[in-house]
Parts: C-alpha cells; sequence; structure tokens
C-alpha cells in the first residue's frame, strides 16, 4: 500500500489528479441472453436432458422443432414437436419462418426463426436440440452461439439406446446408427463436450447448467445474433 495515502485504502489519491470515485458502487458484469446449441447423434439423450432442466425450474426456453416426421406414441403436438404435413413445411420454408431446416433420417426438421428471436429479445436464454446437420447451418446463419455436443459413452451404447426403441423399424433404427459415426466426426466443431452416462442423467444436467454459467460469468460475454 501506497505511503501516500496514509495506508488507509479508502482515501483519495493526491498530487496526480486522480481519485477512486465510486469505489463503493457495485461490481456488475453485462449479461446477454444466451443461444445454446445442444447437438449430437440421434437417440443420445438431448431431449431428455432439455426436459429434465425445466423440472429443475430452469428460467430459459426450449425451442419446439417443426417436423415432418408422425408423432411417436406419447407425444404431444406443441409440446414435444411440432408435427406438420410436407406441404405446411414447405410453406414455411417459402415464407422464410425458419432459422434451420435439414432433412434426416427421411423426414424434415426445422427450427422456428421468429421463436428464437422473440425469446432472446426479451432476455431468455434459448437452448436448441437439433442434429450436427442442423447445427452447421446454426454456425453459419448466427453469430455468438454456444455449441455444446451431447455425446454416448461409446457408440456401443448408443446402438443399444437406439435397438431399445419400440416407436420405429428396423429400417429406421439402422439408419440412425449409419449415421451415428458420421455425426460423430463433428465433435471437434464444438465449443464444450457433455458426456451422457447410463443412468447418471443428473450430473449431464449439471454439466449443461455449469455451461451456462460458466458463459454468463464471461467478462466478455458473447452476444447472440439471430
Amino acid at each position: 500500500m501506497s505511503q501516500r495515502d496514509g495506508g488507509n485504502p479508502t482515501a483519495p489519491l493526491t498530487g496526480t489528479g486522480e481519485s477512486r470515485v465510486g469505489i463503493s458502487a457495485p461490481i456488475q458484469g453485462r449479461w446477454y441472453p444466451l443461444l445454446v446449441v445442444l447437438s449430437g447423434p440421434s437417440g443420445v439423450g438431448k431431449t431428455t436432458i432439455t426436459r429434465a432442466l425445466v423440472e429443475q425450474g430452469w428460467g430459459g426456453h426450449v425451442v419446439v422443432t417443426v417436423t415432418t416426421r408422425r408423432p411417436r406414441r406419447g407425444e404431444v403436438d406443441g409440446v414435444h414437436y411440432h408435427f406438420r404435413t410436407p406441404e405446411q413445411f414447405q410453406q414455411m420454408l417459402e415464407q422464410n419462418d425458419l432459422l434451420e431446416h435439414a432433412e434426416v433420417h427421411s423426414n424434415w426438421y426445422g427450427v422456428p426463426a421468429t421463436t428464437v428471436r422473440e425469446r432472446l429479445a426479451a432476455g431468455k436464454d434459448v437452448i436448441l436440440t437439433i442434429d450436427p446437420q442442423g447445427a452447421q447451418t446454426i454456425r453459419e446463419r448466427t453469430q455468438g452461439a454456444i455449441f455444446v455436443f451431447l455425446a454416448p459413452e461409446s457408440l456401443d451404447e448408443l446402438v443399444q439406446r437406439v435397438r431399445a426403441r419400440d416407436s420405429e423399424t428396423p429400417e429406421q433404427k439402422t439408419l440412425r446408427l449409419l449415421n451415428a459415426e458420421r455425426e460423430m466426426a463433428e465433435l471437434p466443431k464444438y465449443d464444450y463436450l457433455i458426456i451422457n452416462r447410463r443412468g447418471r442423467l443428473a450430473e449431464a444436467v449439471a454439466h449443461l447448467n455449469a455451461i451456462m454459467l460458466a458463459e454468463h460469468s464471461r467478462v466478455q460475454p458473447r452476444q447472440s445474433r439471430v
């Protein structure tokens, strides 16, 4: 401590024209809503993790994807997906209502652009749960997004998860598994990795929460532009 202030940390500096103005003011960082892209191969548990996050009281918004595939048993329109006909999906494309879209496993999927923009403008963190193909489009069309790759412990583990699904035909399951290795190769393009280990859902959810907390703690925060 300098002798010029007599050892008093709150005393004004003298002889330099400086003063410790606002030293008692609270320190606040800048805060911007996050656009989080949670991606990974089909069957890895993206929807399960975001559902658990919401159930814990997370205050952000998980975007519901639009799809042309048929609902599986127990799925609700507007909750799990926005189920649309191919004709309706094409109309959304023509009206530029989709932030990204891709054909995956012979079905079309897309992210509604208006929902994302409105939630970010309201100051809400937003999570997109999409496949790596769609994540690449988001990477090209937005700025400041955070890309999180959700991976299984191993491809063998993923095979078991996909085969356990009773809502798909053997041909659909085979197609998903054929695409899985290619999707896993996209990992180096991401900012963060979460491994979704069997029976340890809470750990994966906590990991996602920690990533968002770290991003909100940045001295120079990202600003999402869509």
